[in-house]
């Protein structure tokens, strides 16, 4: 489920995994003329509008492993100076909106929330950024310097630095075994112009592209795309291989203590299983409800507990972190309550905790720039139809039992990959 957690925020760029939508308005899906895919969820009442652009490409690059070069070409094309003078970073803020640029593994997104009267305008902005990208030495040094304050302040984010090293040992190759922000700031350094330019050309293109609308916004604004062009349609969903390696804990170093731990899912394809899994971590996780976050909370007011299954094409991803302790106990504690789950609730405790999984479905996502971002996201992963809010994740959601839930448990939590950082750890690598 891509749900915005706070342990895996990083200040001004969000690396994670979105929260569900509330209940989204219809959805108009077609092609574009110029190349590229739009899903337009559009709601006149909405004071705000949102225009995305996702992609599907490999963070590393594609001839070449290149860590952090997505990162730095999704920023340089940002940061490049449009026909106006002006580059799109700029004129978000010039506009009072916000920009927000992803990466993952297998996806980039770029998302712009702005007042409903610049919708158009910042749609034309967008995709003459991305769809026709002139990227200079300035824009690449601008986006360099971003990368390289982004990997130091992961540093002093355990749970972001924890999903980075988990990654790598959830999968032996591909994409998905490199972090998006490289883990020394050093790394990404080595990124040249020529590396950008050509990653550029080929992940932006329109016809990789997955626009998405929502809030106050119409299908006639689609008329502002004027850039891109090429019949080709979207790549492939990016693949990683995973890992066999699980149990001995990794030890990395880092400024603040805390642990994770991670298993291998089902793929979004099983929409069961997925929905399942988003339901134990809901159950479990959720801050303020879940039996876990609730009770650490109950004790020891410093921690940060966060749980989710990322929802990826193939396969998916569930993850436990907890940020302010390293305590093994704690960990073992944590991982008791994910293997108890492979026995059913009972039909009373069932029922209450799936009608609150529904109404945290309903609540979590009430903005025109989480629906749009929902959107791209499962556009991307290739399952449109099942982001949640629409009617086929309801319809998911509502048919999960407490046997089915428990054998979902069994197939997939069984024994986890574990990163412990630690503040007085060697570097990455070095078992505990």
């Amino acid at each position: 489920m891509r749900r915005l957690l706070s342990f895996l925020a990083l200040a001004g760029i969000a690396l994670c995994e979105p929260r569900v939508a509330a209940a989204t308005p219809p959805i108009t899906t077609g092609t574009l003329p110029h190349g590229g895919t739009y899903f337009i969820a559009a709601d006149p009442a909405s004071p705000t509008a949102a225009v995305d652009v996702w992609f599907r490409a490999p963070d590393d690059g594609y001839a070449t492993s290149t860590p952090g070069l997505a990162r730095v070409a999704a920023t340089a094309a940002a940061a490049a100076k449009l026909a106006s003078g002006r580059s799109l970073a700029e004129m978000v803020t010039r506009n009072g909106g916000r920009l927000t640029i992803e990466v993952f593994p297998d996806i980039i997104g770029v998302t712009i929330a702005v007042p409903a009267s610049d919708a158009r305008m910042m749609l034309a902005s967008l995709t003459a950024a991305y769809f026709a990208p002139s990227i200079d030495q300035e824009a690449l040094q601008e986006a360099l310097s971003d990368a390289t304050v982004l990997a130091v302040q992961q540093q002093y984010e355990p749970g972001a630095l924890a999903h980075a090293v988990l990654f790598e040992r959830l999968f032996a190759s591909g994409p998905a075994h490199q972090p998006p922000i490289p883990l020394a700031a050093g790394d990404v350094s080595h990124v040249t112009l020529d590396e950008v330019t050509a990653f550029a050309r080929r992940a932006f293109r329109s016809g990789n592209a997955f626009v998405t609308l929502a809030g106050a916004v119409s299908p006639q604004d689609l008329s502002a795309i004027t850039d891109g062009g090429g019949s080709s349609g979207p790549d492939a969903p990016v693949r990683s291989a995973p890992s066999e390696q699980a149990g001995q804990p990794l030890a990395q170093s880092g400024a603040i203590p805390g642990f994770a731990l991670g298993w291998i899912g089902p793929p979004v394809a099983d929409e069961r299983a997925a929905t399942a899994l988003d339901f134990v971590s809901d159950y479990l996780f959720r801050p303020g409800s879940g039996t876990v976050a609730r009770a650490l909370a109950h004790e020891d007011a410093h921690l940060e507990v966060g749980g989710q299954f990322i929802t990826l094409n193939d396969p998916g991803v569930m993850m436990v972190s907890v940020s302010g302790s390293d305590d093994p106990a704690l960990t073992a504690r944590v991982l008791a309550a994910v293997s108890a789950m492979d026995q059913p609730l009972s039909a009373p405790a069932f029922a209450a905790a799936r009608e609150a999984f529904l109404y945290h479905l309903s609540d979590d996502t009430q903005t025109a720039e989480e629906e749009a971002a929902n959107l791209g996201w499962y556009a991307a992963e290739g399952a449109p139809s099942y982001a949640p809010g629409g009617p086929e994740y309801e319809r998911v959601a509502r048919s999960l039992d407490p046997a089915y839930v428990a054998s979902v448990v069994r197939r997939y939590l069984g024994t986890p990959s574990v990163v412990r950082i630690s503040p007085e750890v060697s570097p990455k690598g070095v078992s505990s």
